[in-house]
């Protein structure tokens, strides 16, 4: 094989299973309440192939006939588990996919179930939510795998052509963990770390996500998930008076200490070369700032660069429940080190939220306190109080131990709140291993 000139695969096989290339490929499920649509891909083609599924253990497989990339099973039996898979007309088998028939709020995106091995080279749960808009009624999403101690280092991208009713995968890029998809200058980019705690990274894509270049290095990171490095979430990237930022942080969870970071860049540069990017100095936690929670951790995370009222510039990052963490940062000098400003009383602080500007104030989209079972929009006007404006999705009538739509992004189009949602739902294995990644529109 030649050497990777670029970022996307279609799709990432490890080194050691090459002999699998050209098999079929399953690269999207999204069940329902009694049906399964899904999308694969074989290097012979869709003519001639076939879907194999049952019950979860259960008999014989039936099978259909396929003639299309994209699948759907119909007439199955609600919250039940099935098995599948595709073999193509040269008698090729796909892996052996399982799935879990059952209501969920709102559009699946993508679905793996939590003993479904696919991915077990990164990881086994869908987390990192992304999106964007790309065109009148394109939107391309992403997520990322995960597992506790796994590589974590595989994302994948889709695109809706109906405004989030439908989605199909287009790409995978590897590799890529924690990654912000954003539009610029007519671009798509995606700025995201290598693995838990590695190299921050960002690429391009000039055909609506299908194609990538290979990613640039902004910083080195590490290699190992006990040890510190960059740590961010797929958090805002805001242009703020012709220059982009974003937050990320430095440090990892084993050694519970993160500094707080703001990376930008003038809106007119390459940013693809890494010598255009600022990477300010970090800002370390200090338990003396006034309002710090004692024998808390000493950290705050995944934050939100956001424009003040007054001109300033912010980042509102998670802290601990009912308090966020405001620090400015220095336009005039954006290689200096975030400042403590104070701890804000905030609604969704004990875990990630999303915060909008608009012309009507500000809107932060999240999780009230103290789980993750109810999505929430707040309003501000000051950045500073904060209004519980509507529960956006209400499942705390659900046990909040398996249940959550949690991990917001989010954005604004007129009076409609487009939410992408990392979704913990129908036998998931706990609230925070999701098994969905769901899309939403709200009015507001």
């Amino acid at each position: 094989m030649n050497g990777i000139t670029g970022w996307d695969y279609h799709p990432y096989v490890p080194y050691n299973e090459i002999y699998r290339k050209g098999e079929p490929y399953i690269s999207m499920l999204a069940p329902s309440e009694n049906a399964l649509t899904f999308q694969w891909q074989s290097g012979t083609g869709e003519n001639g192939a076939k879907v194999f599924y049952r019950k979860r253990g259960e008999g014989e497989f039936k099978e259909q006939n396929i003639d299309a990339s994209r699948v759907e099973l119909t007439s199955l039996e609600q919250g039940a588990e099935y098995e599948f898979y595709v073999q193509d007309k040269l008698g090729r088998k796909s892996s052996v996919r399982l799935f879990e028939t059952g209501y969920v709020p709102g559009n699946v995106i993508n679905y793996l179930h939590p003993e479904d091995s696919a991915y077990e080279f990164s990881g086994r749960y869908l987390c990192s939510p992304s999106i964007v808009r790309v065109g009148p009624s394109t939107l391309i999403a992403s997520c990322d795998l995960f597992k506790s101690r796994a590589p974590q280092n595989l994302s994948l991208i889709f695109r809706s052509d109906d405004n989030g009713k439908t989605w199909s995968n287009i790409a995978e890029l590897m590799p890529c963990f924690w990654g912000r998809l954003f539009v610029h200058k007519g671009a798509l980019y995606m700025l995201s770390t290598s693995t838990e705690y590695g190299d921050l990274l960002i690429g391009r894509s000039d055909d609506l996500g299908r194609t990538w270049t290979a990613p640039t290095v902004l910083a080195r990171g590490s290699s190992h998930c006990e040890e510190s490095g960059f740590h961010k979430a797929p958090v805002p990237v805001v242009n703020i008076r012709g220059r982009l930022y974003s937050a990320v942080e430095y440090g990892c969870w084993h050694k519970k200490r993160y500094a707080n970071v703001v990376i930008s860049i003038d809106e007119n540069a390459d940013l693809l070369k890494a010598e255009n990017w600022t990477i300010s100095a970090p800002a370390i936690f200090d338990l003396n700032w006034e309002g710090a929670l004692k024998g808390h951790c000493p950290a705050a995370i995944e934050g939100n660069i956001v424009e003040t009222p007054y001109g300033g510039i912010v980042n509102i990052l998670r802290y601990a429940e009912g308090k966020s963490l405001m620090l400015k940062a220095d336009e005039q000098n954006p290689e200096k080190a975030p400042e403590f400003v104070s701890f804000i009383d905030f609604p969704f602080a004990h875990t990630k939220f999303e915060i909008m500007k608009t012309e009507k104030g500000y809107f932060a989209c999240g999780n009230r306190a103290p789980r993750r079972n109810v999505l929430s929009l707040a309003h501000s006007d000051d950045l500073i109080h904060w209004t519980i404006v509507k529960d956006l999705i209400n499942y705390s009538h659900l046990s909040s131990d398996f249940t959550a739509f949690q991990y917001p992004t989010a954005f604004i189009e007129g009076d409609k709140l487009i939410v992408v949602s990392r979704t913990a739902f129908n036998k998931c294995a706990n609230f925070h291993d999701s098994n969905y990644i769901t899309f939403h529109e709200f009015s507001i």
